[in-house]
């Protein structure tokens, strides 16, 4: 490397620099808002307690003694008022001059208080994605706030809360560049490793990022709207209501209408009532407006009604991908996509909940654009007989017959495939789900075995990689079938981050010693942990790792295997 490559990088944000004047009143305009609520619901209070009064045959005005007052001393009310203004001010002052952040050293800085002081630093090679949020109350004032999310989670985030709009955007265009350019990111050994190009090192976030990107869809929020409203909760409220009514008119005959009856139920249904419609509510004004643009080596996310946010979210960062389709959906012929990103979990404070959702409902085309936009190794042939196909058609491994006691509706369909880049897991008959990780994102795998499914000969093999929404895991298999699954994941995992720049080459990859998988389409197991290509008749069955006993999980019921 070198010399000038060593050297941070370098930028317009070098000097301190301090955030809009405006920040500490958007800060704390809940509470002030809380502050005037109280105020004005005790002044009308006051004004409807004076009126009766009044009214009762009171001598004077039948006003009360505060209020008299207030009125007799306007001086002294305005002195009051002037003075609460200018000790608001001189504190909302005594924040904004204290609050300031720095790029320097190869490192994000942000100093707060002037009582109790705060110091933080973000090293630009921890930056996972650069976020800015929009709440209501800066939306008034056009200010953002700007969230520099680190591997280490949700309490390691770094908000520049608030920033001019325009400034904002200036922000976080050149901290990307800068977390883009940094040497640290560079050098990063497993995004060298797991990155997509052909050189295996390209930079976390890409100066494309720089533009708004290609949109790639956008979801009506007449879509989003009906797609929320067909939830579990409300579909049971539904249900509960109608089932009240019911019982009203068997118990009480034809004159008691079914409405009568499911209002005589609301006070029983009304804390499940509230509870779900907070959550759908939550759901609409989270997901509104949302939008998807691809941007070079990341994709550009845009969501929010009251709260607007855009972030932008490396590809090579992405560790599992899925999509869904509940049962009230199928109607429609809607998906969910989601996918578990490095560096956040699936819910926190900061919202990065919120970042696992590439498509909050869609099309099953949509869907199809979105994951392969994600992960452009996973082929639309692969993910289409995943989601809609059935049996072993495709090269699909199917659970065991034996686990029809577990899986009496889905046993016919649910399994997983392999393919030569990644893991593919489906499951569920009346609501549908496809789970995808590539083999060089597994960072450990688990078999596992319950009392009832030792009794069946059945176990199961999950794959670990980050947290996050999405679990892929192969369930209710033949116990031979998950003990080859194991040994041969395991094997793939570590020769995946070996041979990812061979796969640019389009030949065979190379997943255990002696056996090879083709490119292009999936391979199944027999019955007996063998592996069998859909373009080959069969291979030699796979071998355990000496020292292994054929069937571990009959001694115990959780077995680790790390990479």
């Amino acid at each position: 490397m070198t010399q000038a490559n060593s050297r941070p990088p370098t930028s317009s944000l070098g000097d301190w620099q301090h955030l809009h004047p405006l920040s500490p009143i958007v800060r704390g305009g809940l509470v002030g808002l809380g502050i005037v609520g109280y105020a004005a619901s005790q002044l009308v209070d006051d004004v409807f307690r004076s009126a009766g009064e009044g009214e009762s045959g009171d001598d004077g005005p039948g006003v009360s003694d505060g209020l008299g007052y207030l009125f007799d001393h306007s001086l002294v009310a305005a002195a009051v008022i002037v003075g609460f203004l200018a000790l608001v001010g001189f504190f909302g002052w005594l924040s904004w001059r204290f609050a300031k952040f720095r790029v320097a050293d190869g490192q994000i800085e942000y100093r707060k208080g002037w009582l109790f002081r705060e110091h933080r630093q973000v090293p630009l090679a921890r930056v996972q994605a650069i976020e800015i949020s929009r709440p209501l109350l800066a939306q008034l004032t056009g200010l953002s706030q700007v969230v520099v999310q680190s591997a280490g989670g949700g309490d390691s985030h770094l908000k520049l809360a608030f920033l001019g709009a325009g400034r904002a955007d200036e922000v976080r265009r050149e901290l990307l560049d800068l977390a883009g350019r940094s040497d640290e990111t560079r050098l990063d050994a497993e995004d060298r490793l797991v990155s997509d190009g052909p050189d295996g090192s390209q930079p976390a976030t890409p100066a494309a990022s720089r533009d708004e990107g290609r949109e790639v869809l956008r979801v009506p929020n007449s879509r989003l709207f009906v797609a929320t409203i067909l939830h579990g909760g409300t579909i049971f409220l539904g249900a509960m209501a109608f089932v009240a009514g019911g019982a009203a008119i068997a118990a009480y005959g034809t004159s008691f209408s079914a409405l009568t009856g499911a209002v005589v139920a609301l006070p029983a249904l009304g804390p499940i009532a509230f509870g779900v419609a907070v959550n759908r509510v939550q759901e609409l004004l989270k997901h509104g407006n949302f939008r998807l643009a691809e941007t070079g080596r990341s994709v550009r996310v845009q969501h929010g009604l009251t709260d607007k946010r855009t972030t932008s979210v490396p590809l090579h960062r992405i560790q599992a991908v899925e999509m869904v389709q509940p049962l009230w959906w199928r109607r429609f012929g809607w998906w969910r996509v989601r996918v578990n990103v490095a560096g956040v979990g699936s819910e926190g404070a900061t919202g990065e909940a919120d970042e696992t959702t590439m498509l909050p409902v869609g099309t099953f085309d949509q869907a199809l654009r979105v994951l392969t936009l994600l992960d452009p190794a996973l082929s639309e042939d692969d993910l289409r007989q995943a989601a809609l196909g059935d049996g072993t058609t495709g090269g699909w491994t199917l659970v065991s017959e034996r686990a029809r006691v577990f899986d009496w509706l889905s046993w016919r369909r649910a399994g997983f495939a392999v393919t030569a880049h990644s893991l593919l897991v489906r499951t569920g008959r009346l609501s549908r789900r496809v789970a995808s990780m590539p083999h060089a994102r597994v960072q450990s795998l688990t078999l596992e075995q319950g009392p009832w499914e030792r009794r069946r000969r059945l176990a199961g093999v999950t794959l670990v990689s980050t947290p996050g929404p999405v679990t892929v895991a192969a369930r209710h298999l033949d116990v031979d079938v998950a003990t080859a699954l194991l040994h041969d994941e395991a094997a793939r995992a570590r020769e995946a981050r070996r041979l990812t720049r061979a796969r640019s080459s389009g030949g065979d990859v190379l997943v255990s010693d002696g056996d090879r998988i083709p490119r292009t389409g999936c391979t199944a197991y027999g019955t007996t942990g063998q592996l069998v290509a859909p373009e080959h008749p069969a291979t030699e069955p796979a071998k355990p790792a000496d020292g292994i006993p054929h069937d571990p999980v009959a001694r115990r019921d959780d077995e680790r295997t790390h990479q």
